[in-house]
């Protein structure tokens, strides 16, 4: 079988059970759960926001009628029970039934055309949204016939006071709303793909007649003799971004409506929106008048800006899960009982070669007789580094020794510098003006120090490689796929000892970020590249700091809030391409860091720049800039 961490996207794999056999439960934990317990993930319009690759369409397939039927009817499956649970209690199964009928609905086709008709704005909304009212009602009726509902022993539930209205989209029973939804179907299509677009006049009137079904249906109720069920139907507008601005803007005003008792979503990228709604801590979308965006939307954002250190937790149990279930589908590793990625990766970073080893050493015995430091307190420092490193699995000679350069630059800087010129008659040497401490963030920036100067690994381990995927499903896949791919090639050619040193996945973590950061082809890629690069060249210089100041290094600039928060409008291009950076995973924003007595909002570089870079992939450290350094980098 094909490696399936290459084949990434979910929606290649048509067989439901496939699917169902490779997708996680932990983001509908993360991202689901908490709506659906508030009431606010079924009853009002469901904005799902995220960069590509961030699982928007794998979860809204989970939600569909056919794939909820098919993972009741396996549920006795091990690795279905958790994803069960997960739906349970996201609300969309009650009693080990669907609770709901979804369908997802792809706005990539023929939709933005519209916007290009010659008619009146009220009349291109209007056929399109006839036409995605009528292509709802076939993707339910639809997902239903699949599920082997005989579509006769479905009746619509109209809501209330709507019986009047119910005759125009075709009356109460399922053939009949079937045969209304095709004939307003084909009327518009032939409109759309028509050559020339009719006049108005000529316009067929079935395109034009009131056929609003959102407004009419509050629920599908099965009756079959034997049972009586009742279905809230959801429908899923995914790739929402390919529609012209003002459709979307029309689109999120029409099913913010709080009068529809249809469960609707729209799923949609980042690029969609405004800079200002993706830059600013305090803007809100520009909506019509009427419309109370935080009561009457609610916004799911798939990607950091909660609390963050929670979020990486539920990233890499996702990231894990959904690495078991792949290499479950591959013969080579299931038949070996294989099942966790980590087991595969080793932990334990090579050592340097002798003679880099050596040449370390010799610069530790010159900054220590440079500084004046006494054997009696470099062994201090020693003994300070063995407290630390004891007993943990990175105790090695060459960590050793570039955590005591790290203390001796320290030593230098703390040290007054007349101190350090006078022959001093205490043996010790002279003593800092704070006292020096071996810490996991020292031990990190010996660890940056120790990439850049003797080529020594330093990314390697699950964890690594799920945090240099920045909580992106997708770019976890491509970067586990080149791993994946050489555990293979070893279990076939050794038959057993597949684990990947720590050198091997450094080298493979590092080519496989380069090869995407070649293949950017987004909007104004040049321009983030740009940007991107800069900061990350800065940030390089501050972290092979012999003091490593900031610990394991920057990764990020961090701009004051309010400084920040006037881009949008006062540097068009500027706040353009951050926003791109964010919608395409090359930066990450954190606003409203508090840090230094002072509100930032830290650019953070995005995982696979870090692993391109060569930056530490812990989070915190970053550079105090203004946007004037950000526009003298993109205009560099």
């Amino acid at each position: 079988m094909a490696n399936p961490f290459e084949k990434r996207a979910t929606e290649y794999l048509r067989d439901e059970e496939a699917f169902l056999a490779v997708v996680t439960p932990e983001p509908l934990l993360t991202f689901f759960k908490k709506p659906a317990e508030e009431e606010r993930l079924f009853d009002r319009l469901a904005m799902i926001i995220g960069t590509p690759g961030s699982g928007k369409t794998t979860l809204a397939r989970l939600f569909q009628f056919t794939t909820l039927t098919t993972l009741l009817r396996n549920r006795d499956i091990t690795n279905h029970k958790p994803l069960v649970d997960s739906l349970t209690s996201c609300g969309a199964i009650v009693d080990n039934h669907p609770a709901i009928v979804g369908g997802r609905l792809p706005l990539e086709t023929e939709y933005r055309e519209f916007w290009e008709l010659p008619y009146p704005d009220d009349l291109k909304t209007g056929l399109m949204t006839a036409l995605l009212q009528a292509r709802a009602v076939l993707t339910w009726l639809r997902n239903l016939e699949a599920a082997d509902v005989a579509l006769e022993q479905v009746e619509i539930v109209p809501r209330e006071n709507a019986h009047a209205a119910l005759r125009a989209i075709g009356g109460d029973s399922a053939p009949q709303l079937l045969r209304r939804a095709r004939e307003v179907e084909a009327a518009i299509y032939g409109i759309s793909a028509a050559l020339l677009p009719p006049k108005i006049a000529d316009v067929d009137q079935q395109a034009t007649v009131a056929y609003r079904p959102f407004d009419v249906i509050s629920a599908l109720r099965l009756h079959d003799g034997r049972v009586n069920r009742q279905y809230r139907p959801l429908i899923v507008f995914d790739d929402a971004h390919s529609l012209h601005p003002d459709q979307l803007s029309y689109l999120r005003h029409w099913l913010a409506r709080r009068e529809l008792e249809v469960a609707r979503w729209i799923l949609t990228r980042l690029d969609s929106l405004t800079p200002a709604e993706v830059l600013s801590s305090r803007v809100r979308p520009a909506e019509p008048p009427g419309l109370n965006h935080s009561r009457e939307i609610t916004v799911i954002k798939l990607q950091s800006g909660g609390d963050r250190a929670r979020e990486r937790r539920a990233f890499r149990k996702m990231a894990k899960d959904m690495s078991a279930r792949y290499l479950r589908q591959m013969e080579v590793f299931n038949r070996r009982g294989l099942h966790s990625l980590g087991d595969l990766l080793s932990t334990n970073p090579d050592p340097l070669s002798p003679s880099n080893l050596d040449n370390l050493t010799r610069r530790v015995d010159t900054r220590q007789r440079r500084y004046g430091l006494s054997p009696r307190r470099r062994n201090e420092l020693e003994g300070q580094i063995d407290n630390y490193l004891s007993g943990r699995q990175e105790d090695t000679e060459d960590l050793r020794a570039a955590i005591l350069y790290v203390l001796l630059e320290r030593y230098a800087n703390r040290v007054p510098q007349r101190d350090l010129l006078t022959d001093v008659m205490d043996v010790s040497g002279p003593s800092p003006n704070r006292p020096l401490a071996v810490d996991s963030g020292v031990a990190d920036g010996a660890c940056i120090h120790l990439l850049h100067r003797y080529q020594r690994p330093y990314f390697f381990g699950i964890d690594t490689l799920c945090d240099a995927a920045s909580e992106n499903a997708e770019q976890f896949l491509q970067l586990a796929a080149r791993v994946v791919s050489q555990l293979e090639t070893r279990l076939i050619r050794r038959g057993s000892d597949a684990m990947l040193t720590a050198t091997a996945q450094h080298k493979l973590l590092h080519s496989r970020a380069s090869e995407i950061l070649n293949e950017w082809d987004f909007p104004d890629c040049d321009a983030v590249r740009r940007l991107a690069d800069g900061i990350a060249e800065q940030c390089v210089s501050k972290s092979l700091e012999g003091n490593a100041s900031l610990k394991g290094g920057a990764n990020a600039f961090g701009i004051p809030q309010h400084e920040f928060d006037q881009i949008p409008a006062t540097n068009q291009a500027l706040a353009r391409t951050l926003q791109l950076g964010v919608a395409y995973n090359a930066f990450v924003l954190v606003p409203n860091y508090h840090a230094k007595k002072q509100t930032w909002c830290l650019i953070e570089l995005g995982g696979i720049l870090l692993l391109h870079h060569g930056l530490t992939l812990k989070r915190g450290g970053f550079l105090e800039r203004r946007p004037d350094d950000l526009l003298e980098l993109l205009d560099a």
